[in-house]
């Protein structure tokens, strides 16, 4: 009952059944990332013209991509290739060309899921199969620093702005894991739900939100306690937690319901379930998101439709939607505009 309660209240905001108009209806620019899992790639898409101007190939089993500070390159995790396993790489991606600068080998350390950018030179990955987190040297490819989760599955990652707190989620055990970011020392194992997968800070960091995937449940975790203070019922596989530069709004897709719910971080709650438009399939399965520095747009991959929309998170439209690689997941944004005619 609760759950069909919740539901109810969520402001379902129509998606857009307008054709396709890529470039009238997005105004913006700059060049977004979608990594591509089963094609070994990642696509960049020029926001400007909205179309797929480079597919980049990777190592293999790619899933999530990070833009540098300055927006000048990309950080790719090779994650596990199937029919070949576990990979143990990073691609450093330039940007825009789409120009591999380097490939960061991590030896023993395999299953680098999700990454963050530290500085301007350094990233902390996962890795999943040696149940830790890496902080690694992107320049010299030295891991300067290892975290150990000694949890199942350390899946995705959040660091504090002000890069004091480090979290991962932990899927086999359905919980958050804390470090202290600048000594190293694990703080605390937090448990959330079941499969817990999605993890975001906010950027105050007062609080961690956690998408508990089998249950469909989000935690809300207050770092200061690091005690679970809140769980919100939100069906259909709260798969990522990502929140709006302001800190007003956490961004959560569901795979298997065709959205992307939105919550209100101040006051704790799910305000709205955007639909999503475009797709060329009945069903979409909601992958990754990425905000828009405005606070007002956000890049989505759709992984069963191969593609990345633009949606208007106010009005709740699908702004737009460019065709990538096949099975779209990790999506990430940099500011940085090819030039014209390239």
């Amino acid at each position: 009952m609760l759950r069909y309660l919740l539901v109810a209240a969520l402001v379902a905001i129509p998606s857009s059944s307008t054709a396709e108009t890529p470039g009238r209806r997005v105004k913006l620019t700059g060049t977004v990332v979608v990594v591509n899992q089963q094609s070994d790639s990642v696509t960049l898409v020029d926001l400007g013209t909205m179309q797929a101007y480079r597919h980049v190939p990777v190592v293999g089993g790619p899933h999530e991509a990070a833009a540098a500070p300055d927006g000048r390159s990309v950080i790719v995790t090779n994650y596990n290739k199937p029919g070949v396993g576990p990979q143990k790489s990073l691609s450093l991606i330039g940007l825009p060309s789409g120009d591999t600068i380097r490939t960061i080998d991590l030896g023993e350390y395999r299953s680098p899921h999700d990454v963050r950018w530290v500085d301007s030179t350094r990233v902390v990955v996962t890795s999943e199969a040696n149940q830790a987190l890496l902080l690694v040297n992107v320049e010299s490819g030295a891991i300067e620093r290892v975290f150990r989760t000694n949890a199942g599955l350390s899946h995705m990652l959040a660091l504090s702005t002000d890069r004091t707190r480090l979290y991962s989620s932990n899927m086999r055990d359905g919980s958050v894991s804390a470090f202290d970011f600048q000594t190293g020392a694990k703080l605390k194992d937090v448990k959330t739900g079941k499969e817990c997968e999605g993890v975001g800070v906010t950027p105050d960091g007062r609080w961690v939100w956690a998408g508990n995937r089998a249950e469909d449940t989000i935690s809300i975790i207050d770092t200061t306690s690091l005690e679970v203070v809140k769980h919100l019922a939100s069906p259909g596989f709260p798969y990522r937690v990502q929140f709006t530069p302001d800190g007003k709004f956490a961004l959560i897709p569901h795979a298997e319901a065709s959205s992307l719910v939105i919550a209100d971080t101040e006051r704790q709650s799910l305000v709205k379930s955007i639909k999503l438009g475009l797709t060329k399939v009945a069903d979409p399965s909601t992958a990754g998101v990425f905000p828009h520095p405005d606070n007002r747009h956000a890049f989505v991959t759709v992984r069963n439709d191969d593609s990345v929309l633009v949606l208007d998170l106010v009005s709740g439209e699908t702004l737009g939607r460019v065709e990538v690689q096949e099975s779209p997941d990790g999506v990430t944004y940099s500011p940085v505009q090819r030039s014209p005619g390239r």
